[in-house]
């Protein structure tokens, strides 16, 4: 009769412990992604720009530690004000929201970290630009992208009111 009240006791002090783990938040942090309304509202600065240089970096922001310094000329500028040549730091320490930059074409979308202009919204600040297409978000969907014309990204940019019909 001992025995089977310890056991019992046993049960339910694990059974306790297990529905307070299963039911306790996350400690583990986890990115969440702007939505393209929400990327243009909350960027400083936006713009076109054309990365000729990434190179490896340990430079040390405000909040990350950033691992790319991607070396840039701004085409144009969208929001904010920028100088001719930029530099961009990404591969943020943070491994679940890094922006990472190749040589190329982009809509960028940043702000700062301290001294730094980073990616105001981890991968998806920076939209690569190919001809006259652009990566961007479909209309009416969440967060799915698709190759689009570039006039037609940038006048939703610029105008985050308009949204036209997805194909």
């Amino acid at each position: 009769m001992n025995r089977t009240r310890i056991a019992l006791q046993q049960f339910i002090t694990a059974f306790i412990a297990i529905l307070c783990v299963g039911t306790a938040p996350s400690a583990l942090a986890k990115a969440a992604y702007a939505d393209e309304e929400q990327m243009i509202e909350r960027a400083e600065v936006i713009a076109i720009v054309n990365v000729t240089r990434v190179e490896k970096a340990e430079t040390k922001g405000a909040h990350w530690t950033y691992s790319e310094i991607a070396n840039a000329t701004v085409e144009q500028t969208l929001k904010g004000t920028l100088p001719q040549s930029v530099k961009l730091y990404g591969g943020e320490d943070f491994i679940c929201a890094q922006v990472h930059f190749a040589v190329g074409r982009y809509i960028v979308f940043l702000r700062r970290d301290g001294d730094l202009l980073v990616g105001c919204n981890s991968h998806l600040s920076v939209r690569p630009i190919k001809d006259k297409q652009a990566e961007w978000y479909v209309a009416g969907e969440h967060m799915t992208l698709s190759w689009q014309p570039l006039d037609a990204v940038l006048k939703r940019i610029k105008n985050p009111a308009v949204k036209l019909k997805a194909k």
